[in-house]
């Protein structure tokens, strides 16, 4: 029974993937590099498990990109702080969990990237229309389920599945090609410009 399970799984894990629009990806990674590189601050949003992966994105975009030259990357995780997020729900709506903080740091042209499976969270959506009207950028990575919060982002990826873990599989699947791709990239940039100091000092000598 496990295995038939399992070989099921990981065969609706491989569809789902082999379905995502690969020019999407390029304009994800695109808006992220370009708030990397104008050191514009970026914030993961998700509830339940995608909640989880955004701190999983942070630590890996927040960390794991990063070389000895490289620049730093501003990401946070807007679910990460219990006592403000418990606040919020307990003494306003848990509604305006999200939202009620990107009034206090978001301001023009950050990028917000939102995790959900049913993209219909109305923490989310309020969040999302808080953003879009302050002219911050937004980014959605949804399950199939025709979500409010694709219609409300610019820029939606919608994975092909409905099964709750394969959603949130690939929302980490999506962070570590990216950030690996990142560090990739910045490994390689840290490399030329080693060699560059190296010339100038030869010349020095």
């Amino acid at each position: 029974m496990l295995e038939d399970f399992y070989k099921s799984y990981c065969e609706s894990l491989y569809e789902t993937l082999q379905k995502i629009n690969s020019s999407q990806m390029k304009i994800l990674i695109q808006k992220i590099d370009d708030a990397y590189q104008n050191y514009k601050q970026v914030f993961v949003l998700g509830n339940g498990g995608s909640a989880a992966c955004a701190s999983h994105w942070v630590c890996d975009f927040g960390k794991g990109i990063n070389t000895e030259k490289g620049k730093r990357m501003k990401i946070f995780s807007l679910s990460d702080n219990a006592s403000i997020l418990t606040a919020l729900g307990n003494d306003i709506s848990y509604d305006d969990v999200f939202c009620y903080q990107l009034k206090n740091l978001a301001v023009q042209k950050d990028l917000v990237i939102f995790l959900s499976v049913s993209g219909n969270s109305k923490n989310l959506l309020k969040a999302a229309d808080y953003c879009n009207g302050i002219g911050c950028d937004t980014v959605s990575i949804i399950g199939n389920y025709h979500g409010e919060l694709g219609k409300r982002t610019k820029l939606n990826i919608t994975l092909q599945s409905q099964n709750y873990g394969i959603v949130e599989d690939i929302h980490l699947i999506i962070n570590h090609i990216l950030s690996q791709y990142m560090k990739q990239r910045n490994l390689q940039l840290d490399e030329i410009l080693n060699r560059k100091d190296g010339k100038e000092a030869n010349v020095c000598c």
